[in-house]
């Protein structure tokens, strides 16, 4: 696992020891990463079930201001850090031990918006609706944020709700990026 553009291009992450997580590979990395380039200078970008941290660590290099990043489990909490110290990654980012649905309530509450949100969830993971309605009903997405759910093809994701919409779907194999935007009734 490396990083694949910008300021820590070629930086080696560590990567779990098990197999219990799934980092995302080099390619759909690039995928996703060519599609957010222009939303990426000075953004705010949240990463949610971070893993090992290559989202946000890619997303720093790649120009945003402040990475939050959501992890529930310790271990790879100590990873992410571990990660952020390897690359000289000293300010910028915030790792916030919790589950997501608390940690998004509390950054809600702190009035916290981002221009990019982007979820990587254990690929058995089921409440997807439930997700996107707490980052567009209390606002954690910016006007013009993309927000995007990494999953399997196979996997129901909500085509919209009330306020948001899927606006592309990335596939590669069997994984797969659902892009959304919020939109007003």
């Amino acid at each position: 696992m490396r990083v694949i553009a910008g300021k820590y291009r070629g930086r080696h992450l560590k990567g779990p020891d098990g197999f219990e997580m799934r980092p995302t590979g080099d390619r759909l990395k690039e995928s996703l990463f060519g599609i957010l380039s222009p939303a990426l200078p000075d953004a705010t970008v949240l990463d949610c079930f971070s893993g090992t941290g290559s989202i946000g660590i890619e997303a720093l290099s790649r120009g945003a201001r402040q990475v939050v990043f959501i992890e529930i489990l310790n271990t790879n909490c100590r990873l992410i850090r571990a990660n952020l110290k390897l690359c000289g990654i000293a300010s910028g980012a915030r790792v916030i031990k919790e589950d997501v649905f608390g940690a998004l309530r509390a950054l809600g509450r702190e009035g916290f918006q981002a221009d990019v949100v982007f979820f990587d969830p254990p690929y058995d993971f089921l409440p997807y609706k439930d997700l996107l309605e707490i980052v567009f009903s209390r606002g954690l997405a910016a006007a013009s944020a993309r927000v995007i759910i990494e999953h399997r093809r196979k996997a129901a994701l909500p085509e919209e709700g009330q306020n948001y919409r899927r606006t592309r779907i990335t596939r590669q194999g069997d994984q797969c990026l659902s892009f959304y935007s919020g939109h007003s009734e």
